[in-house]
């Protein structure tokens, strides 16, 4: 449980506007979303903040919330599945909610580093690789692939001569020609991943939400990381392995899932061999504007072999961990 006792920030009115800035991005999505997934543009944020500040408050009790939240889209599953979302939906509340109460529970003690929250988001991550492979999910890639099929052959019929360059007809034409069967695989590849990327936002969202209600509240801040000390917990190798081993050796019916484990994983150790470099050129003096410039320069002329690169390193620095070598006596790392 927090402590209450140290003294809360000075307000920032600056802080505050950021806030409200967040507050309209996400009304304005979901505004822009069909029912019911606006819901979750919303639901997932606020139960995030929520479930953090109560298990940062009161411990382990907060996990209450999410234990109800999944029974009560179990039972709705169960025994009203002609009015009930289905339920590879509605669980990505209840997942939400743990996600941030997980957080909640780290926060005493220093709180919790970049990668190890990175972590945190393991749940909602084997959730969308189990997707493919739930029930009804691909009858909804169906559903949605004819969506995407039908606007745009609006799109097309509606264009006019010199509205748009001919690559880009074409390139369309061609995604709309393509057989029913090649775009629904493809899509089974993408909308995992995805959607994956949509929640984690808005788990961001709801931990940006609780940051600012924390010290309205009179609490202590919540902690802070810099991307330097980005370092994922061994653990984080499960999900390689296992996507790699689903890879080479399942059916092709688990390799939407393999590979959904597989980009998210090796992403985040792109970010660890990032942080890893950063740490060695700061190690060397390079001042930390110039390191970030740097880092953002050669990422965006050199991203396809770069990504790569800085994940070899990242995954080689769960054996060799190599912010923690001592520096040598002229201050090289």
């Amino acid at each position: 449980m927090t402590s209450i006792a140290e003294a809360p920030r000075t307000p920032r009115p600056l802080a505050w506007a950021r806030t409200a800035l967040l507050v309209l991005f996400l009304v304005f999505g979901a505004l822009a979303m069909p029912w019911p997934w606006a819901l979750l543009w919303l639901m997932v944020p606020a139960l995030v903040a929520a479930s953090l500040l109560l298990a940062w408050r009161f411990g382990r009790v907060a996990l209450v919330l999410p234990a109800a939240l999944a029974a009560v889209a179990a039972t709705l599953a169960i025994t009203a599945p002609q009015f009930a979302p289905p339920l590879w939906f509605t669980l990505w509340a209840p997942l939400a909610a743990f996600v941030g109460a997980w957080m909640g529970l780290r926060e005493e003690g220093g709180g919790p580093g970049m990668g190890e929250r990175a972590w945190m988001y393991a749940p909602l991550l084997l959730l969308a690789a189990a997707l493919p492979l739930v029930p009804g999910f691909e009858s909804a890639i169906g559903r949605l692939d004819q969506r995407m099929r039908t606007e745009q052959q609006r799109i097309l019929a509606e264009l006019k001569p010199g509205d748009v360059p001919a690559g880009f007809v074409d390139a369309m034409r061609q995604a709309t020609n393509l057989p029913a069967d090649q775009r629904r695989s493809s899509l089974l590849l993408v909308v995992p991943n995805a959607l994956f990327l949509w929640i984690v936002m808005l788990a961001g969202a709801g931990r940006a939400l609780a940051s600012r209600v924390a010290p309205a509240l009179g609490w202590p801040p919540l902690s802070r990381s810099p991307l330097v000390q980005w370092r994922l917990p061994d653990a984080a190798l499960a999900p390689l392995i296992a996507g790699l081993a689903l890879l080479v050796f399942a059916d092709r019916a688990w390799h939407p899932s393999a590979l959904t484990l597989l980009v998210h994983v090796v992403l985040g150790y792109s970010v660890q061999g990032v942080a890893v470099v950063e740490s060695v050129l700061l190690s060397r003096g390079m001042p930390p504007t110039l390191v970030a410039l740097t880092m953002l320069f050669v990422i965006a002329v050199s991203l396809l072999w770069v990504l790569p690169a800085v994940a070899v390193v990242g995954l080689s620095d769960v054996w060799l961990d190599y912010r923690r070598l001592e520096p040598s006596s002229h201050g090289e790392a």
